[in-house]
């Protein structure tokens, strides 16, 4: 048996004693126009940059609220363009993105931690060809009303990730970072 109040159930007696619920960081929506997501490697001692024209980004995010903010980033690794067409496949194949197997990468936050203005130390994971791995990289974050800006680079270790594999394991073919950058406009939702 529920006991009854004046005005209301239990239930509403829990709801008050409970208190208001926390509110979400505000979400913010990427314009793909002004936004990217780059990399750069070296490859027979030459740099080699490319970018990906097709990827997704979930962002709640307030410097307020560091605990409650996310970001996790889906890459379209099909979508990879580095300038040459013969390039950009042999990027999809098993030695390198192998998009038959596993067609996307994964970027994941688990935390932000302030370091003076608009620089963060963000705690992160990458999923990349199945392999999980942590990252901590900088990153620069800028709010102007309604409007955000995020800007940084994290290196990572190319084998972590068993990428450049088979003939282009050898660091004299391949190096053995990729620098990966990304500049980020988005709008309040």
């Amino acid at each position: 048996m529920i006991a009854r109040w004046p005005g209301g159930t239990v239930v509403a007696l829990v709801l008050l004693l409970a208190g208001p619920l926390a509110a979400e960081p505000p979400a913010w929506t990427v314009d793909p126009a002004n936004s990217r997501l780059a990399f750069a490697a070296r490859q027979g001692g030459q740099s080699i940059e490319g970018a990906f024209t097709r990827w997704t980004a979930r962002i709640r995010f307030d410097p307020a609220d560091l605990a409650g903010s996310s970001v996790e980033v889906l890459v379209d690794l099909a979508s990879v363009v580095t300038g040459d067409p013969n390039r950009d496949k042999q990027a999809q194949a098993a030695e390198f993105f192998d998009t038959a197997r596993t067609p996307q990468a994964r970027y994941r936050t688990l935390a932000f931690e302030p370091k003076g203005g608009d620089l963060f130390e963000v705690a992160a994971e990458l999923s990349l060809k199945g392999v999980t791995r942590a990252l901590r990289h900088p990153a620069r974050i800028r709010i102007d009303g309604a409007r955000a800006t995020a800007s940084g680079e994290v290196s990572l270790r190319r084998r972590d990730f068993g990428f450049g594999s088979g003939v282009f394991d050898s660091e004299q073919i391949l190096g053995p970072e990729i620098r990966v950058r990304f500049e980020v406009e988005a709008s309040r939702s």
